[in-house]
């Protein structure tokens, strides 16, 4: 019997019990193994994206490839808190905010920003875009921004207002003449005038002009002169005259509706007249009766009839002792050894010398007087009483010329 080859049962179960150890100790080195490297290639990592945290477990060796892994496309506008390029290590904290697009439409002109800031101050600072007092912006400083955000700002600026000639300054925005006006408290009248329409853009109007317009009703007195009216006298010689009537000027009231601008007058309109009183012409005799012309002695002349009268030096009432050429008659009837009469200068021009003859005397006389009643062919002989005078009456006499002037 050959025990050698005898398969002892006590022997095989110990060769598959130490197999069975065998497997299990390599599968738990290789668990071991696997959980080691596990442990040492992955890291925890907290994502803050847009103010929401993410715990990521990764196996990135950067930034860039997290960030792919997470589906997010980094743009140059967006906040990261590290650079992409950046070794990923356990426990890092990344914090992406993505940029939104604003729309800013300054005095109309469009401009295109990305911003990560919550709201449009954080934002305007951020741009260095500067706001005073006088600008105008479409929303409230602490609105929040939102993607594709739009809004507008008008900025100020000044212009210039003459109102009547006074000047005066203001910082407005992009606003109507018309709400300017307002309001700067400056009200417009019925006629003032303004260089500009009310609707219209002061931006288009830097300098705005208003001229102050006025009107009233002005009522004047005013004279109307009288004319002066000729009338022929047949029984006057030519070139003398005679006023008959002296002229008046009436009166009249007149209504002008007057325009002042900035307070000067330009215009004055005659709106109303109304005569008061009528004026009276001036009348004036104007004589036409031909000059009858002495001859005289030297040339030959003939004597020529005079109605003489005689009148004396001193009277009751009008008379001064003095001819109507200055001389004192107060106590003669004599110039130069001859009588004094008085004449129509018409007729006989002053200080001629005449001859009178009388029926009962012929002597010379000179012509130093006139008379209101000596007109034409009439003769007046001074003489020394009243007398006289009154018995001398009316009476033809003979005149000739014997030195004129």
């Amino acid at each position: 019997m050959n025990l050698a080859r005898e398969n002892h049962p006590s022997r095989k179960r110990f060769s598959l019990n130490k197999m069975v150890l065998i497997i299990v100790s390599s599968m738990v080195l290789l668990g071991m193994i696997s959980y080691i490297t596990y442990e040492t290639v992955t890291a925890d990592v907290l994502v803050i994206q847009d103010g929401k945290e993410k715990k990521n477990i990764t196996t990135a060796d950067n930034v860039s490839e997290l960030m792919d892994e997470l589906g997010i496309d980094v743009s140059k506008h967006d906040d990261l808190s590290v650079a992409l390029d950046s070794e990923i290590k356990d426990g890092m904290i990344i914090e992406y905010t993505k940029a939104k697009k604003i729309t800013v439409y300054i005095d109309g002109k469009q401009q295109d920003y990305y911003t990560t800031e919550k709201t449009v101050k954080e934002f305007l600072n951020d741009e260095s875009i500067k706001l005073n007092e006088h600008d105008e912006m479409s929303v409230a400083l602490n609105k929040e921004v939102t993607d594709e955000l739009e809004f507008s700002i008008q900025k100020g600026f000044e212009v210039t207002i003459t109102d009547g000639g006074e000047k005066r300054t203001a910082m407005v925005t992009n606003q109507t003449v018309g709400d300017l006006l307002e309001e700067q408290n400056i009200t417009l009248n019925e006629h003032d005038r303004v260089n500009a329409e009310l609707d219209a853009s002061v931006k288009d109007h830097r300098n705005i002009d208003i001229v102050r317009v006025t009107k009233e009703t002005v009522t004047e007195e005013v004279a109307i002169p009288f004319q002066t009216e000729t009338q022929q006298d047949s029984s006057m010689l030519r070139g003398n005259s005679e006023v008959l009537q002296l002229g008046s000027d009436g009166q009249k009231v007149q209504t002008f509706e007057v325009t002042k601008e900035n307070g000067e007058v330009v215009s004055r309109e005659l709106i109303e007249e109304e005569i008061v009183e009528e004026s009276q012409n001036r009348i004036v005799a104007k004589g036409t009766k031909v000059p009858v012309k002495l001859a005289s002695a030297e040339e030959g002349g003939d004597w020529e009839s005079f109605t003489s009268t005689k009148y004396t030096a001193f009277c009751p009432s009008g008379c001064t002792g003095s001819t109507a050429t200055g001389v004192d008659v107060s106590d003669t009837i004599y110039y130069n050894g001859m009588r004094i009469v008085a004449v129509d200068p018409n007729v006989i021009p002053l200080y001629s010398i005449v001859e009178v003859k009388t029926p009962n005397n012929t002597f010379k006389a000179i012509a130093l007087d006139t008379g209101g009643s000596i007109k034409g062919k009439k003769i007046d002989i001074l003489v020394d009483s009243r007398q006289e005078a009154s018995r001398w009456g009316y009476r033809t006499v003979q005149v000739r010329m014997i030195d004129k002037n």
